[in-house]
Parts: structure tokens; sequence; C-alpha cells
């Protein structure tokens, strides 16, 4: 018959055995629900289906209010509105940044409220609203410098394009290679900062000195895979090399930018986007 210290011994070994073997508790069910939202979301913004994430993030953004959980309600309160200014429905993209913007009850990180700023400013500059635009990039700003913020070059370059729809492309000029020299390891800010540095100088009267960095910028974004930025760029391109006088790259570009707007969902008929390609 074993000795009371072995049945000790015995009964702990077992013990540590269960632990060892049991199964992690499951994950609340709201919280995986969440998770879930957030998931279907991303997959369906990835293949195109901006309505279906839409939904999804819209979702997740009631989920995340539910459990109180700030930082997922700001989060996918931004993605909300991406999808939703992809899909040209602005008020609906100015209500989604409310979430965080407008919610005073919620205490959200420093970052997200930058992020939401800074997003805030970006759909603004979309629809021409150009001196709202500077009223929050001017916000995410002053907010970045009490910061180690990873956003300066973003900032810039929304500042260079508030002050060339400002007609100040000298001042723009400025910004925007002040944004490509703190863009040098990020490609899609450095794409940004290249197409708006050749915006100004087209807008300057130099089209042959657009053409190079704008040039740079389509092949930053066709490396980046990103067809909105490439459509932009060939449009800026085709403009640029029609002023400089060379007809023939005109054409050229302009065709490519149309192909690319066909390719494209993006919410406008084909017909429409053809027409104002063809201006």
């Amino acid at each position: 018959m074993p000795s009371s210290a072995n049945a000790v011994a015995a009964l702990v070994v077992l013990t540590v055995a269960a632990c060892a073997t049991a199964k992690p508790p499951p994950e609340p069910l709201a919280k995986s629900r969440l998770a879930e939202a957030e998931s279907r979301a991303a997959a369906l913004a990835r293949s195109g289906d901006y309505a279906g994430a839409a939904r999804f993030y819209g979702e997740a953004v009631r989920r995340a209010t539910a459990l109180e959980n700030g930082d997922a309600v700001a989060a996918n309160a931004i993605n909300l509105s991406v999808v939703q200014q992809w899909l040209g429905h602005n008020d609906e993209a100015r209500a989604a940044l409310g979430a965080v913007l407008e919610n005073p009850r919620t205490a959200f990180s420093e970052r997200r409220m930058l992020q939401a700023e800074l997003r805030r400013a970006i759909l603004e500059l979309s629809v021409n609203n150009v001196g709202a635009a500077a009223v929050w990039v001017g916000q995410a700003e002053r907010r970045c410098a009490g910061l180690s913020c990873e956003y300066a070059a973003t900032i810039l370059n929304v500042r260079a394009q508030v002050e060339l729809e400002s007609a100040r492309p000298i001042e723009a000029e400025k910004t925007a290679l002040a944004a490509a020299e703190r863009s040098r390891s990020n490609q899609p800010e450095m794409a940004n900062a290249l197409r708006t540095l050749g915006r100004a100088r087209q807008a300057q009267g130099q089209p042959r000195a657009a053409l190079e960095p704008l040039q740079q910028a389509l092949l930053l974004d066709r490396e980046l895979g990103d067809p909105r930025k490439i459509l932009a760029d060939l449009t800026e391109l085709s403009r640029a090399a029609e002023a400089a006088g060379d007809a023939r790259a005109a054409g050229d570009y302009r065709e490519r930018s149309i192909a690319v707007s066909r390719a494209l969902s993006d919410g406008r008929s084909g017909a429409e986007m053809e027409a104002l390609l063809r201006r």
C-alpha cells in the first residue's frame, strides 16, 4: 500500500499532466464574432467587394462598441470610412469617422485620433473641401508633434495637396519634396509625394519637369499594385505630356488610363469615366 507521501506525489503528477493536456478555454462569443466580422471585412475589401466590406466593418464597429473596445471601434470605423469613400459614399465615410472624432465618451489613443483626423483631411480633400481639409490636417500635424509619429510623411503629402488646391504650387512643390525626403522607406507615400510634385510643377507651367516625378510615381504604383493610383499617374502624365507638346505620348497615356479605368469597379459607369479621361 503506497504511503501518503507517495499518494500526494502521484496526485501532483496527475494534476500537472492534466493541466498540460487541458485545452484553453474558448474565446468569449462576442469577441470571436468581432474578430470574424473584421476578418470578413478585410477579405472582402481585398477582393474588391467594397459594399460587402462596408457591411462587415459596420458590424465590427457595432460589436466593438458593445464590448467597449475603443481601439477596435477606431480601427474599424477608419476602415469603414475608407471603403465608403471608395464606393463614392462621402457622407457615409464622414459619418463613420464620427464614431471617433465625435465620441467624447470613449478615450481613444492619440495614435487613433491622429489616424482619424488624417483620414478626415483626405476625405475632405477628395471632395474639394480644401478649407476643411486644411483644418483637419492641421490638427493631425499638431498631434503628431507630440508623439513619436510615423505619419509625418503622410501629413506632409496631404499638406502639399492642400497647398496645390489652394493655388499655391510653389509651396506645394517644397512640401512635396519634404514629403519625398521623409518617405524613403515608405513606397506608397513616396509615390504620393512624387505625384504631387509633378502636379505642382505642371501648375507652375513646367510640364517637362513634371514628367520625371510622375513617371517615377507610376513605376512605384505599378510595383505596389495599386490601380487607383496607377490611374491617377497615367491621367497626370497625359496632361503633362500634352502640355509639353508630345501629342503621341499624351495619347498613349490617355488610352492606358482609359483601359485601367474600364478594369476598375469604382462606382462610376465606364462611359462616365471614359468621358472624363478624354477631356
